[in-house]
């Protein structure tokens, strides 16, 4: 009964703890490009298998796929867009499969590994392989005191974490 149990539950934590990238594709790419040469030569780098990442600028429709426009940031050793750091410049990003605008919203971090195509626009162009849109981070928001006219009993029902009507009352 307990094997029964504890292997499928190790299974399921293993699975979330799996790269943002495939190490097949990771393997490819081999190291690193550097963004500001591949930017102003892309067609050096024509053919080339590269994982690059950066924030969602704008996602729109094109041929029965997608264009991503991303703009580009330098990845950590998991392959996360490095929070609050300089922009590289503008990649465009062409997908055979459609992109939702509602999950491809701007300033959300993306990762990408594909392959040079060239130039779109003045920005290298990356046919994708593997997009990874890394999650939302969760922000506790304040509810406006006048929204429960400043009673400090109501106070308690509904600021973060969130309303609960079966948590005890702090009296």
């Amino acid at each position: 009964m307990t094997r029964t149990f504890v292997w499928p539950l190790l299974a399921a934590l293993l699975a979330g703890c799996g790269p943002a990238i495939s190490p097949n594709l990771t393997r490819q790419a081999g190291p690193p490009v550097n963004f500001a040469e591949l930017a102003a030569q892309p067609e050096n780098f024509q053919g080339r298998t590269v994982v690059l990442g950066g924030e969602v600028m704008s996602v729109k429709p094109k041929n029965g796929g997608s264009l991503l426009m991303v703009d580009q940031r330098p990845l950590d050793a998991q392959l996360r867009p490095v929070e609050k750091s300089a922009s590289g410049g503008s990649l465009a990003v062409a997908s055979d499969r459609w992109l939702a605008p509602d999950a491809y919203v701007p300033k959300r971090k993306v990762t990408v590994a594909g392959v040079v195509q060239g130039r779109l626009n003045g920005a290298p162009l990356i046919k994708a392989r593997q997009i990874y849109l890394w999650e939302h981070p969760f922000k506790l928001i304040a509810v406006p005191p006048a929204w429960y006219n400043y009673d400090h009993v109501m106070e308690y029902w509904y600021t973060p974490p969130y309303f609960d009507p079966w948590r005890p009352s702090p009296r």
